[in-house]
């Protein structure tokens, strides 16, 4: 399956490189359901699953006909990978990433104490003064150490997988790529019985950093001007895709 017929789509990258706001764009050009680990990984009070459970929630989803899937939790990821069409890995430089991860801390402090909705994402069972949300060192930690340490797990991984690994390296790589994901409409079957609506993002009208998530990629044109465009390309650099070794 080519990537711009993906119907499933892993979303992996550094905390701070953008994922969650990238999934949202994808999800409002592609009409594919959003599913934030994060939301279902983390509990008030930031409690975790066990294991066992977290494994079979993310078994579950994996099994799903349609969706993107955005977060890493490495020790889960081949159970996604193995059923995507495609997977998107942001890999922004780490000091970049951090830079990003403590400037949406601060915005998330500040609107909290403001008491305004945040307009960042922030997973549903997280507030902005938790530690996982708060404490900058660790922010930190994780995004300079994601290369040397997560990346490294799921380097394997991605190697062995079926599906095309598409690999963005800066915010301008990243956008190519949404524009070509985002290319075709696509038929969605119907969603199974007993499919768990509080599974899906709720949160794409959410403002980020500011200002409004990226605009969906524009309606696809008449087929005569297909046609047209077809015969005559515009000279435009395609995304990288690369296998990760």
């Amino acid at each position: 399956m080519t990537p711009t017929a993906a119907r499933r789509i892993v979303v992996l990258g550094s905390p701070g490189s953008g994922k969650s706001t990238f999934s949202h764009a994808l999800a409002a050009g592609t009409g594919l359901p959003l599913i934030h680990l994060d939301d279902l990984y983390w509990r008030p009070g930031w409690r975790r699953p066990s294991t066992p459970e977290w494994e079979r929630t993310v078994e579950q989803l994996s099994a799903g006909p349609c969706w993107i899937i955005d977060g890493n939790f490495a020790a889960t990821i081949r159970q996604r990978v193995e059923r995507a069409d495609a997977v998107v890995l942001l890999d922004r430089h780490p000091w970049l990433c951090a830079a990003a991860l403590v400037r949406r801390s601060l915005r998330l402090r500040r609107d909290a104490l403001r008491g305004r909705q945040p307009r960042d994402y922030l997973p549903a069972g997280l507030a902005a003064d938790d530690p996982p949300v708060r404490s900058l060192i660790a922010l930190v930690r994780k995004a300079a150490g994601f290369r040397g340490r997560e990346l490294c797990w799921m380097r394997p991984v991605l190697g062995a997988c079926a599906a095309p690994v598409l690999r963005c390296r800066s915010r301008r790589s990243a956008q190519r790529l949404l524009r070509q994901l985002s290319a075709r409409p696509r038929p969605l079957p119907p969603a199974p019985a007993g499919t768990e609506p509080a599974l899906i993002c709720t949160c794409g009208q959410r403002r980020h950093h500011g200002g409004p998530l990226p605009a969906p990629p524009p309606r696809q044109p008449s087929y005569e001007a297909r046609q047209v465009h077809e015969a005559h390309p515009a000279q435009e650099a395609r995304p990288v895709q690369e296998r990760s070794t």
